[in-house]
Order: C-alpha cells, then sequence, then structure tokens
C-alpha cells in the first residue's frame, strides 16, 4: 500500500507503469481527462525509481492497475474527518475499535463497515419489497391477458397466451441503490480481511436485485429502517466525489473532496448558529462598474433584514494567525463591493481561536471552528 497524506510530499518507490499511471491523476491532466487533480505533484529525485509525490486535497482510496493500493488520508484528526463526512452524527458508526482509524486513513474501513453494519441489520429484518409490473409468457399464466404484448410476440394466435399482472419482488429502486453500493464496496481492500468476508456474505441477500448502477435514482417515499444505509450507499455512488469509472484506471476507487467538504460543513455550521439570517452559497459578487462584466463568488454571505452584513471564505487548512496579502485583499474587495463591515476566514481548528484586524472600516476576522463543538458570534 502507498500511504499518503493530503498534501504532504512523500519519496515512495513506484514502479514505471505506477509512475505513469499517477501522473495521469497530477493537475496537469485535468483538462484532457476531466479527472479530479488527486496527485498536485510527481516528481522524480536522483534515484531510479524513487519519486517525491505530494496528492493534493483529495482523501480515501484507490487501486493502481498494479494491484497496488493507494491510500490518501486526512491532515486532520480521524474523529474530525468522521464528523466532515457527516459520519460522525451517530456514534455507532465509530464503535469498531479494529479497524477504524489503523492503517492509512481508515476511511473505507470506516465506510464500508458501517455500510455492513446497516446491511446485515437490513437482512436480518428482510429487505423491502413492492409490486412489479410482470409479463408471463409460459405458464402457469397469472393475471390479465397482454393483449399488446399478444399481439407482438405470438401475432394473436389462439393457441398461445401472453398475461401481465402485479408480483411483489424485492427487485424494486431502494434495494437496487443498496446493492449497487454494495458491488462497488466488493472491489475495494480493506485493512481488516474480516470486513471483505462479511461483505461477501452479503451476496446472496442481493442475488435477485438488479445491482446495475444507473446514473440517477428515484425512490419512492424511505422507509425508517432504511435512512442510513440509503445514506452511505448514496455516498458510496456520488460520482461528484468518486474517483470517475471507464479513466483507464483498474481499480473504483472513492475519493473526497475536502475542499467542498469543508465548504458544505461550514455552511451548516453558518446555518445552525445564526438562524435568524439568511445564508446565501455562492453569492455572486459584481467586481467592476464599467466595462466587460467580472463577476467573483463569495462562499457565503450572510443576510439581516434583507440585507449583506457578513461575508465567509471557507479555508480548508489549519487555522493561521493573519491572512496572506492575497487573502486580505480579496475579503477587502468582497467587503467593499457588498458594502459590508465584516469578513471572515473560517478554518477547521481543534479549539476556537480567532484574530482581527481592520483595514479602513472593514473589521477582518480569522477563526478556526472545532468540528464538534462549534460556536458562531453573530455577524
Amino acid at each position: 500500500m502507498i500511504e499518503l497524506t493530503e498534501y504532504e510530499t512523500r519519496t515512495i518507490q513506484l514502479s514505471q507503469d505506477e509512475s505513469y499511471e499517477l501522473s495521469s491523476l497530477t493537475r496537469g491532466s485535468a483538462d484532457k481527462t476531466q479527472q479530479p487533480r488527486v496527485i498536485e505533484r510527481l516528481a522524480p529525485t536522483g534515484q531510479a525509481g524513487v519519486y517525491d509525490i505530494q496528492p493534493g486535497p483529495y482523501v480515501g482510496r484507490f487501486r493502481l492497475r498494479t494491484g497496488r493500493v493507494v491510500d490518501i488520508s486526512s491532515r486532520f484528526s480521524f474523529r474530525d474527518l468522521a464528523a466532515l463526512l457527516g459520519l460522525g452524527g451517530k456514534a455507532t458508526l465509530l464503535r469498531h475499535d479494529a479497524t477504524s482509524a489503523q492503517g492509512g486513513s481508515g476511511l473505507m474501513d470506516l465506510i464500508a463497515l458501517a455500510f455492513v453494519r446497516e446491511a446485515e441489520r437490513i437482512a436480518g429484518q428482510g429487505l423491502a419489497k413492492g409490486y412489479k409490473q410482470t409479463t408471463l409468457a409460459r405458464p402457469p399464466y397469472a393475471g390479465v391477458p397482454a393483449v399488446t404484448a399478444h399481439l407482438n410476440a405470438h401475432a394473436g394466435r389462439a393457441d398461445r397466451l401472453v398475461t401481465t399482472t402485479k408480483r411483489l419482488t424485492a427487485d424494486i429502486a431502494l434495494n437496487r441503490l443498496i446493492a449497487s453500493a454494495h458491488g462497488k464496496l466488493c472491489q475495494l481492500s480493506y485493512q481488516d480481511k474480516q470486513l471483505g468476508v462479511r461483505l461477501r456474505q452479503l451476496t446472496p441477500v442481493f442475488r435477485n436485485v438488479n445491482g446495475r448502477e444507473e446514473g440517477a435514482w428515484q425512490l419512492p417515499m424511505l422507509p425508517a429502517r432504511y435512512r442510513e444505509i440509503h445514506d452511505l450507499a448514496r455516498l458510496v455512488l456520488d460520482h461528484r466525489t468518486a474517483l470517475p469509472a471507464g479513466t483507464g484506471l483498474a481499480g473504483v476507487g472513492v475519493l473526497f473532496n475536502m475542499t467542498k467538504i469543508w465548504e458544505n460543513y461550514v455552511g451548516r455550521w453558518l446555518r445552525t448558529h445564526q438562524p435568524q439570517a439568511v445564508v446565501h452559497s455562492q453569492y455572486p459578487i459584481l467586481l467592476v462598474d464599467i466595462g466587460p462584466a467580472r463577476q467573483a463568488r463569495a462562499d457565503f454571505v450572510v443576510e439581516r433584514d434583507g440585507r449583506p452584513v457578513a461575508v465567509y471564505d471557507a479555508k480548508y487548512r489549519p487555522w493561521k494567525e493573519w491572512p496572506s496579502t492575497a487573502e486580505l485583499y480579496q475579503l477587502f474587495t468582497y467587503a467593499s463591493r457588498l458594502y459590508v463591515e465584516r469578513a471572515v476566514l473560517v478554518y477547521p481548528g481543534t479549539e476556537a481561536v480567532s484574530r482581527q484586524m481592520t483595514m479602513g472600516s472593514v473589521l477582518i476576522e480569522t477563526i478556526a471552528v472545532p468540528l464538534e463543538k462549534a460556536t458562531v458570534r453573530d455577524g
């Protein structure tokens, strides 16, 4: 296994095929292949076959064509990572000491473990069922004659029969979603070998369910007992965060864009702690008054009584006391264009700390937000 940490450079021995495959995931290949920029930098060293590898803001695991697994862990604690991914809300997902954080990031082990435990519970209770329209061209016949199908299949022959009926089946959209996620998880490798065994043992449960992954899932009302496994299945199958299939990579892996996940977390944090305000995401800001239109987007703008009062920018990196010059220019521009007097940079942190400075009439603040006990002042 190649164990990396996001944004940290490590020196790794690679075969020629492995170096070529990883180079296809660098930022230079993004325009041609539309793959995520998983690797920021891949550079040869003075030794043959030895490379410096720096991953980008992606956390997860995928397999190279040689069979070697690349595991990219988060810079932050495992508990913080689980909270960011939305897996920390229910403690049952974090109570497995054998695999939760041992070796590499443990990310896929955590997701697969949560999925297995929920799937085993669902299987024990029995899969949900629904009625499916079925056409029967062989005895025993049930239901009512299907005239159109009869004409198409047998030209209306009197000695043949085609009927249609509704039959109770587990092959419904909800179970197809779960089966599809199960199939994807079965293709990954896990540090706890027993976890792979438990996944394979669930295969007979979905034998009569079409687990072919589809572009969109139209699901009816969700039963309460399916809610957790439904969310986990969506997480596994989410193409916005998973390495795309069909790009020449042999394995199927899940990679989470932590920059986007942190941005989503900050949005939830703001809306929770400022319930009386309206929080806008990706707020458009016109940068010029005269000339060709130039527009920027602020991560979040807080609005009260119909007018903006503060602008927030989510930064996925450890908290730093003072913004860079470029960040100061950016925040001051946003605040000036919106006519607000407060601009805030929000970082993940282990404890709540903040620093303030002013540029003219604009108060610029850097805030570190503890992931599990965040508080915020009203803007």
